[in-house]
């Protein structure tokens, strides 16, 4: 078993396959030297010594298995070794519902009408304006920005305005599906 503080750890959301449906749940988790751990129990800091003795109980429980004790301000929380788990890449762990809102409003993306070898495409954006906003909101490359895109058209929440291109991070017309003309 180890003592950690939050800054030695990474924290991500990790999948698990759920024991009542075939579907798996995703579940709030931690990263330690390249093993992964699910959260079990969070004590209070001035409960420390219960969160020690359930910790070194659990191992006797677990047989083997790694646990952690992490501690995070005013909490100690006791993570234990999952080999199920998986981790859950931070672009499909997006809320894309909430992030087409945050698109749409102010401070998103333009959303106007645009020209086109003559042709105008109403209420559309423009592929590579979208890839400079999700880079910036997201604080990440342009690359993962162009990912994030490619997920909101694979979950049909937006589409190229002639359904020709794949989304891009270039001067290609893309629309939201509900503003469709």
């Amino acid at each position: 078993m180890f003592i950690l503080q939050a800054d030695q750890v990474n924290y991500c959301t990790l999948r698990l396959p759920s024991t009542a449906t075939d579907k798996s749940v995703q579940v709030p988790g931690l990263e330690y030297q390249h093993k992964l751990y699910v959260r079990t129990n969070t004590y209070r800091q001035q409960d420390s010594q219960t969160a020690l003795q359930n910790a070194r109980q659990k191992l006797l429980d677990l047989k083997g298995r790694i646990a952690l004790l992490v501690e995070d301000g005013d909490t100690i929380t006791l993570w234990c070794h999952e080999k199920q788990a998986q981790k859950v890449d931070a672009i499909d762990a997006l809320d894309l519902k909430q992030l087409v809102a945050a698109m749409r409003d102010i401070g998103g993306i333009q959303i106007k009408a645009r020209q086109f070898h003559l042709k105008t495409y109403p209420q559309c954006f423009v592929g590579a304006e979208a890839v400079d906003w999700l880079a910036n909101h997201f604080n990440t490359s342009r690359e993962k920005a162009v990912q994030i895109g490619g997920r909101l058209m694979d979950e049909n929440w937006i589409h190229h305005v002639v359904d020709e291109q794949p989304f891009q991070d270039d001067y290609f017309f893309y629309r939201f599906r509900w503003d469709e003309t």
